[in-house]
């Protein structure tokens, strides 16, 4: 039917929302509309119908938009903000009240919405006219970012490309994709992989292999990025990641600055007088096994150490107690948790720097012992002064026995924690095996604690291992042992491990204990002494067990298992199989396979051809409360 169009012109302030309009929700964000709107005029009529009301002198006519309601809101918008003037018109058309419900259904019907990919090559084909991306995102009332992030989808591989439009890659793998612009590279990492590895982080770590993620990393944090950036060193920034995830493509470069900046802090320790002083990027305990420490006196602190000490000391109880409060509302979240332990973590690093330069050592001791300046794994340098190699102590022992006098030659060592390697029988990623590994030594830690035999047991097993010549390096404490804990290498394996209940139970367990310990370090040894030998035995086995790791990383299997065993630890009581623990890491076939290991029934409904992302939600679903654990998790044989 056709009908005649009767257009008029409406003053803004005249038009009023429609009880025709059939579009009862909207987002009610008409910026970009506004926008829009104001670089490119108003491209479509307003559809009215005609309202009135009162008589005579009191008679008003407005008019109603039945079709237009957010064009009207967003001229409202341009002229509040100055953009048009008060006394503006909108060209309209008329309809009757009988047409108008007919209207706004058609024009909210039937609308086909752009292809995304559309708008990333339309949004590129502005660019291309000669138009700056401030400009188009001005224009269009998006972000800058927003126009970047379009335009870096529009130069993915045309044949990426033309896959997404048929369903065949999904937005985020698109992304993830961007993440190189070589379309070769790009194309490899897709099409090379297999459908159940193309998961947007799959992705990401194909494109970036090689190169060094900056979040979290050491030597990225001491060089610095605006450092390695200056000298060349190429960074890849994620635009579609919020928190702008960065990939460093020269590491050589990255470890070479490390080393000079190292260099640069080793010539202020080598004037003072050691032997030696060696820069190393890399620093581990076994590495420092090759050592012997020498033989230091402390000074007296002077006022203001004392004083920064007691301050350290008062605000480690209070984030203690912030801690505490926290808990027993049952607020304590994640970003909470973070937040205490970085600083419980600053607070301890000064503490320790702080004492560590009240440590003197003699000039005669300095001519035969060295210095290491290093990068601790929070990023920061560390000098660790005061190391003898074994063949300047064996010379000086024989130098001094050629001189007749008595030659010392006890040294003290540092004693490893047990370490649980479990057998690579299981087939999973290193960093999932860590990831099970670091769940498994909390609840290990947690049930150790809570026995005393076998943590007396264990820690008198770590003693002999000394006494009987199997260790080789140590500190110089009376007691000859030096605990290795294990929270920071737990938290850098499992990114999950503070939503534990083993991590929540460790954690309730500290915060008690450090509420009854004398708020001076210096009284902390006559407390202990008078303290009732059941509660020190807790105490024993409580710090006994932070030292406790299962991580595979060396040998002592053996030994940790049979403390397992003897505990009765079952990681059923500790751990489920969660999307972001487990199933995210793991194929599409051992997701199945897990399935039917924890009831034949759960994989009675096609879940073998559900995709990826689907089977996992199903899968964390269906496995919550069936005690289903990986091998990894699985009690191992005495």
């Amino acid at each position: 039917m056709e009908h005649t169009k009767e257009l008029l012109s409406v003053h803004l302030s005249n038009l009023v929302p429609s009880p025709y309009n059939v579009r009862r929700h909207s987002s009610g964000q008409v910026e970009e509309l506004a926008a829009l709107i104001d670089s490119q005029g108003l491209l479509h009529n307003l559809m009215v119908t005609e309202q009135v009301t009162g008589r005579g002198n009191a008679r008003k006519v407005r008019f109603a938009v039945a079709a237009g309601e957010r064009r009207r809101r967003a001229l409202l918008l341009l002229q509040q903000r100055g953009r048009l003037p008060k006394a503006h018109e909108v060209l309209c058309e008329l309809v009757s009240p009988e047409r108008a419900l007919e209207v706004s259904l058609a024009e909210n019907s039937g609308r086909e919405p752009m292809h995304p990919a559309d708008q990333f090559e339309a949004f590129k084909a502005l660019i291309d006219e000669g138009n700056g991306i401030e400009d188009v995102a001005a224009r269009f009332g998006v972000e800058v970012l927003t126009v970047q992030r379009r335009l870096k989808l529009s130069a993915v591989s045309p044949k990426l490309l033309a896959l997404y439009r048929e369903g065949g890659i999904n937005l985020d793998q698109l992304m993830a994709l961007t993440l190189r612009d070589d379309h070769a590279l790009q194309e490899r990492a897709w099409f090379d992989s297999h459908t159940w590895d193309r998961t947007a982080a799959a992705l990401r770590r194909a494109l970036t292999a090689g190169e060094v993620e900056a979040a979290g990393n050491a030597l990225v944090r001491f060089v610095g990025i605006d450092a390695y950036e200056g000298a060349g060193g190429v960074v890849r920034r994620d635009l579609f990641d919020d928190d702008r995830s960065r990939y460093l493509s020269d590491p050589e470069l990255l470890r070479r600055l490390a080393i000079e900046k190292l260099e640069s802090l080793a010539i202020h320790v080598r004037a003072e007088g050691w032997s030696w002083v060696e820069a190393r990027v890399e620093l581990d305990s076994h590495a420092l096994r090759q050592f012997t420490p020498c033989e230091h006196t402390l000074r007296k602190a002077s006022p203001q150490e004392r004083a920064e000490l007691a301050d350290l000391a008062a605000r480690a109880k209070e984030l203690e107690r912030q801690g505490r409060v926290l808990s027993a509302a049952g607020e304590w979240s994640a970003d909470e948790a973070e937040c205490i332990a970085l600083e419980e973590q600053a607070i301890e690093e000064r503490r320790k720097a702080i004492q560590d330069g009240l440590k003197i050592w003699a000039t005669e001791d300095k001519a035969h012992a060295g210095v290491i300046v290093t990068v601790t794994r929070q990023g920061d340098p560390e000098v660790i002064r005061g190391l003898v190699r074994e063949a300047d102590r064996k010379a000086r022992v024989r130098s001094r026995k050629a001189r007749g006098g008595a030659a010392s030659d006890a040294t003290g060592d540092a004693v490893g924690s047990s370490v649980v390697a479990v057998p690579r029988t299981f087939d999973c990623s290193e960093k999932l095996l860590r990831r099970l590994a670091a769940h498994r030594t909390a609840a290990l830690q947690v049930v150790t604690s809570r026995n005393t035999q076998v943590a007396l047991a264990a820690l008198t097993h770590a003693f002999a291992l000394r006494v009987f010549g199997a260790d080789s390096f140590g500190s110089r404490s009376a007691l000859q042992v030096t605990p290795q804990l294990q929270e920071h290498a737990l938290l850098a394996a499992a990114d999950d491990l503070k939503g534990s209940p083993a991590w929540q139970a460790l954690q309730t367990a500290r915060a008690e204990w450090l509420e009854r310990l004398p708020e001076q370090r210096g009284d902390w040894m006559g407390w202990l002494i008078a303290l009732d030998q059941h509660d020190l035995l807790e105490l024993l086995a409580f710090c006994s067990a932070l030292s406790v790791t299962a991580l595979p990383s060396a040998g002592v299997a053996a030994s940790a298992n049979v403390i397992a065993d003897a505990l009765g630890l079952n990681m059923v009581d500790w751990w489920e199989p969660t999307a972001e623990g487990y199933l995210n890491h793991v194929s599409k076939a051992q997701i199945v396979e897990a399935l039917k290991e924890a009831a034949p029934g759960l994989v009675d409904d096609g879940v073998t051809a559900m995709k990826k992302d689907v089977l996992v939600l199903k899968a964390a679903a269906r496995l919550a409360g069936t005690h289903w654990l990986p091998m990894p998790l699985r009690r191992a044989a005495a």
